[in-house]
């Protein structure tokens, strides 16, 4: 489990930043991010198999405001900060709105939007929808970032990245699960928040009008799409942010909930891939 949420002032150090360079950037321009591809994991921290380098590039436009916030004006703001405060998901303000999107730093050393990281992967198809939540807990081994990274407190890895490398913390296995559920058509969100108190990242699917908490880490032989719970029945679970390829939501207040739709929560952006 990552600690980015807990306590929520670990995201002070990087909230106030876009508002910061607001202030020398009155009129931000939108700048499309580079068409030159990212550089793979075996150049960074680890390798995968995949032989796909996928694009991650891309602006994310913010419900109420007249400007695009891009990956650019990101790695700008990330690049003044310490390798240290760089491994940090950070939650952004953006043109006087609150919390409109968060980013992580990558394999690549590079901060991206949290949308980016679900890539449209699939490692198979397949007609269970029990299989992705399986194939985790057989194939892929919990290991906290810090321990694989080199003592940093968040690093991603994209659906693709998480699917090859053996090791990844809970948002790793989210954004794998998540993504390979889209692929197979469902409704499939990564939830950001806590988990009895400590910052974690799990799995929303909505099927059939209903809600299931899916707890991507399990590492139980559960074999039954039946056998997932209710999201209204998991106790333990505080959600503050969800996102899936395109949209990113955010609670409209602190109260605590189970359901995750509905008109307490926000659209605040769109991410749009370049």
């Amino acid at each position: 489990m990552y600690k980015w949420i807990v306590p929520l002032l670990i995201f002070s150090v990087l909230l106030t930043l876009p508002e910061i360079l607001r202030n020398t950037i009155q009129e931000p321009e939108l700048k499309p991010s580079s068409k030159q591809p990212l550089n793979s994991a075996s150049r960074a921290y680890g390798s995968t198999n995949a032989d796909t380098i996928d694009r991650q590039n891309g602006v994310v436009r913010v419900v109420g405001t007249s400007y695009p916030l891009s990956e650019e004006t990101i790695q700008q703001v990330v690049a003044k900060r310490s390798l240290e405060e760089s491994a940090q998901v950070a939650i952004w303000n953006w043109q006087g709105l609150e919390a409109v999107t968060a980013t992580a730093r990558g394999l690549d050393k590079q901060h991206h939007f949290a949308n980016s990281y679900l890539v449209g992967f699939k490692p198979f198809q397949t007609r269970e929808l029990w299989v992705p939540l399986y194939t985790l807990a057989m194939q892929k081994e919990y290991q906290y970032d810090h321990l694989q990274y080199a003592g940093l407190s968040d690093i991603w890895q994209t659906s693709r990245q998480a699917y090859y490398q053996k090791r990844g913390d809970c948002e790793d296995h989210a954004i794998l699960l998540a993504d390979w559920l889209i692929e197979l058509g469902v409704d499939a969100r990564v939830a950001l928040g806590t988990h009895k108190g400590q910052g974690h990242a799990w799995v929303v699917a909505i099927l059939d009008g209903q809600e299931y908490l899916l707890e991507a880490t399990s590492k139980r032989r559960q074999t039954s799409w039946q056998a997932m719970p209710l999201a209204a029945l998991a106790e333990g679970y505080e959600v503050e942010f969800q996102f899936n390829r395109h949209f990113f939501w955010a609670k409209r207040n602190s109260a605590s909930t189970r359901k995750y739709r509905g008109s307490h929560w926000i659209k605040k952006s769109q991410f749009i891939r370049s």
